[in-house]
């Protein structure tokens, strides 16, 4: 079986870095976008297992992008990665049908746990 594909779409590098580095480790694949349109044009073409999609982030912002994503797929899993995030913009990507969120500040060890009921829950895959 293949590796499990992950993007991660965030604007801030250092916090793209990380997350897609420790995700590595992890023996992930990773794709790392800075940006909601870079991130779309790829999910077109081949779409991972799942998104790591930032809320806020300049230009096309993560509902934005969001929203774009359940044009184009209605299945695929995306967590929300937040800074801080109103209750109103969390409440808005529920309606759009996110698998969950995650907060800067948590501890990445926390995404393992994340990513394994995510998939489990949305395509019956595992690592």
């Amino acid at each position: 079986m293949s590796k499990t594909a992950i993007m991660v779409v965030d604007d801030e590098v250092d916090f793209n870095y990380m997350m897609s580095y420790w995700l590595k480790a992890k023996d992930y694949n990773v794709i790392s976008k800075s940006n909601g349109a870079d991130a779309l044009t790829i999910i077109k073409k081949s779409p991972p297992d799942m998104v790591f999609l930032d809320i806020s982030m300049p230009l096309m912002d993560g509902i934005e992008t969001l929203r774009a994503i359940r044009e184009i797929n209605k299945n695929i899993p995306v967590i929300m990665i937040t800074a801080y995030g109103t209750q109103e913009r969390l409440e808005t990507c529920q309606k759009l049908g996110i698998s969950g969120f995650f907060a800067k500040e948590d501890n990445f060890d926390s995404l393992l746990n994340i990513i394994d009921t995510v998939l489990k829950l949305h395509k019956g895959l595992k690592k």
